[in-house]
């Protein structure tokens, strides 16, 4: 490969999903057909159809692939080790593609199931796949006593390493179980995969999207709201996704947000064109010609909303027709018929902070098996260093309930008191997070105590000493967490050392050593703060990808997104703030939306600036957090003010000013009051 290629591939991989990410890859596959090397050439153009798949370009993924499969036919085993793989992989994209494309042949897409099927099989893979293909293009004809049967198969026969992954794979399913009017199903199918870890990109915004109708026909609100506004956030201006945002769509109709839906359809209404298939543009049409229609019907049209109302419905309606013919039966002009018909709910379904449904925390993911306390306790740490603190206190909950595991300090007893020791480590920093500073004081010197092992014993030091400083016992704390720096290996205690100087304000020294120490995640992460520059803070965020640090990510993508300001550079902070509030941790989560949903105020993009200051001024309510929900509300007033919800941003006014009155802040109160004036003059 000329180094002209690799660096064009590594652009292109480098990209986000999207049509400069598919030109890079096209110019790679011009420049690898160049070379002859056909290892080369058939892995840039599987890359590529994958590029297409997910860039909403699905029509050329078709011939891509086509051309793939018939070159890994001629050559069985010729294209690397996992080639058969990728190309199984793939055929599950494509058979699901043909049948949202009406001018394929229904024979073609049979003959497809059956080639996959035979693939399958013959490469001694299990079926899931392949059942869970047929039940979709089942219901996509309306047979539904063969999809019945066929999602019995699929739920029966064992996932493979061919199956879709935990929260695509259920996704399908609650769709299937909607379908067929099975909404308490789908709910209690998808909730335990909602309450776990989903790492693949579409999730959790597409089983959200999916459970929509479901939470909607069996009364669940809350959840249906909650859904939506978190969901719509992950997936808009995306053109792969026409299909999804045609059901939140749907929803803002028949939920009564209809000025929320006129948002969402105004913002949208140009990816109509981009969709990635007629299937998908057949739903967009339907649900915007649903939500001109309940617009009309209530008297809220505009001058020329009748005409596109018109238009859209004839669209949906022309290519459930196409689809008809095509397949023999009715069933897609019923399900488009039935969007198109729908009517409001009785009751209106609120979307704002003062009926928001906050979701219980999520549960920390599955523990792996551990056999020992041991092990217990290494899983614990390595889960606290990564910043998944949930994980680390359920591995100190096992460990607690091991018979003996928590022995007597005993001298004689040297392993049992290690194990102690950092058990007492532990109970110390879930003792520091909650705020119990004497408590964790208590456990570290128990610790420290213990401890056998002299690099355990200097960390838990210097955590005493910079907990010490921080609590104004300089004297006391200081000389322990230098002499932990200068004698530790773990580079951790630099960063204490650095910690504790900016603890008594002393900037200059936190800095320098933070310098002359060896680069570290957490390290980089301080410095950043110290700084305030974009390298800094670049190299902190990827420093911290790197260790596969949640939370530490996510203050580092906060950290970025304020260095990118400071530059003028807004568009990239709100892609860093995007990064950050998929990572952090629920208790960090409102300060970020706070900080995000300003910005779109600033930048004049009032709706999304909505969404995320609702979301913040939600979660510090719950969490109590009084102080910053008041300049939170400040800024949702306005946004309201904004949009000429009035009234609404007269009631978030008003709940800020008793707060700021509370506070004694004259200034503020008066310039509120102002702000409520001039609405009722309006």
């Amino acid at each position: 490969m000329t180094d002209d290629l690799a660096e064009l591939i590594d652009r292109a991989q480098a990209l986000p999903y999207g049509e400069s990410k598919t030109t890079l890859l096209e110019t790679a596959l011009q420049r690898a057909e160049e070379t002859g090397d056909r290892s080369l050439i058939w892995a840039v153009r599987m890359e590529l159809t994958e590029a297409y798949q997910y860039g909403a370009e699905h029509a050329k993924a078709f011939a891509a692939f086509a051309r793939c499969l018939a070159d890994h036919d001629a050559e069985p085993g010729g294209f690397g080790e996992w080639s058969l793989h990728n190309v199984l992989w793939h055929f599950k994209w494509i058979v699901g593609d043909l049948r949202r494309f009406p001018e394929v042949p229904l024979a073609r897409t049979h003959q497809m199931l059956d080639d996959m099927e035979r693939r399958y099989r013959e490469s001694g893979n299990g079926l899931h796949a392949v059942h869970a293909a047929r039940c979709a293009h089942a219901a996509h004809l309306g047979d539904f006593e063969q999809a019945d049967e066929l999602y019995h198969r699929w739920t029966t026969t064992p996932r493979d390493i061919l199956s879709d992954c935990e929260g695509c794979d259920p996704t399908s399913k609650a769709f299937y179980l909607t379908l067929r009017g099975r909404d308490e199903e789908a709910v209690a199918l998808a909730e335990p995969v909602l309450s776990g870890e989903l790492t693949c990109h579409v999730q959790p915004q597409s089983i959200l999207t999916t459970l929509l109708p479901a939470y909607v026909r069996i009364g669940r609100y809350a959840e249906a709201a909650h859904a939506h506004r978190v969901a719509y956030r992950a997936m808009r201006g995306d053109a792969n996704e026409v299909e999804e945002l045609a059901t939140h769509l749907w929803f803002c109709a028949v939920s009564g947000n209809l000025a929320r839906g006129l948002e969402i359809f105004t913002r949208e209404r140009r990816l109509l064109d981009r969709a990635p298939s007629p299937g998908a543009a057949m739903w967009f049409a339907a649900a915007g010609a649903l939500l001109l229609r309940l617009l009309r019907e209530q008297g809220h049209a505009q001058p020329g909303d009748a005409s596109e109302e018109a238009a859209l419905t004839a669209k949906a309606r022309e290519i459930a027709a196409r689809f008809d013919a095509r397949n023999g039966t009715l069933e897609q002009s019923r399900r488009v018929d039935e969007w198109l018909t729908a009517r409001a709910l009785d009751e209106h379904v609120p979307l704002d902070p003062r009926a928001r449904y906050s979701p219980p925390p999520l549960p920390p993911a599955p523990l792996p098996p551990a056999h020992t306390p041991g092990e217990l306790l290494d899983l614990a740490e390595e889960a606290w260093q990564r910043g998944r603190l949930d994980e680390a206190r359920a591995a100190w909950e096992r460990y607690d309930a091991v018979p003996d595991a928590v022995p007597d300090a005993v001298p004689d007893a040297v392993p049992d008191a290690a194990l102690e020791a950092r058990r007492a480590d532990g109970r110390g920093l879930s003792a520091m997070v909650a705020g119990n500073t004497d408590k964790a004081l208590a456990e570290w010197r128990r610790a420290a105590s213990l401890h056998t092992d002299e690099e355990r014993r200097q960390s838990t030091l210097g955590r005493i000493g910079l907990l010490l400083c921080q609590l104004g016992r300089a004297e006391e704390g200081l000389p322990l967490v230098e002499a932990s720096a200068s004698v530790s290996a773990n580079p951790n205690a630099v960063v204490r050392l650095a910690h504790a100087y900016l603890a008594l304000g002393r900037e200059a020294e936190a800095e320098e050593v933070l310098v002359a120490a060896p680069p570290t995640a957490s390290g980089l992460l301080l410095l950043a703060g110290l700084r305030g520059d974009v390298e800094t803070a670049s190299r902190a965020r990827d420093a911290m990808r790197a260790e596969d640090d949640r939370e530490g990510l996510a203050r580092a993508c906060v950290q970025y997104a304020h260095a990118l300001l400071n530059t003028g550079m807004n568009e990239e902070a709100l892609a860093a703030y995007d990064e950050a509030l998929a990572h952090a941790p629920s208790a960090e989560r409102a300060g970020i939306h706070h900080e995000r949903g300003s910005l779109y105020l600033e930048l004049g993009a009032v709706p999304e600036a909505l969404d995320d200051l609702v979301e913040a001024v939600a979660q510090y309510v719950a969490e109590g957090h009084m102080e910053p929900v008041r300049y939170a509300r400040l800024s949702l007033a306005e946004a309201y003010a904004r949009v000429g919800r009035r009234f609404e941003a007269e009631i978030t006014a008003e709940e800020a000013l008793g707060a700021f009155r509370e506070a004694g802040d004259d200034e503020v109160c008066a310039s509120i009051e102002a702000f409520i004036a001039g609405l009722a003059d309006h």
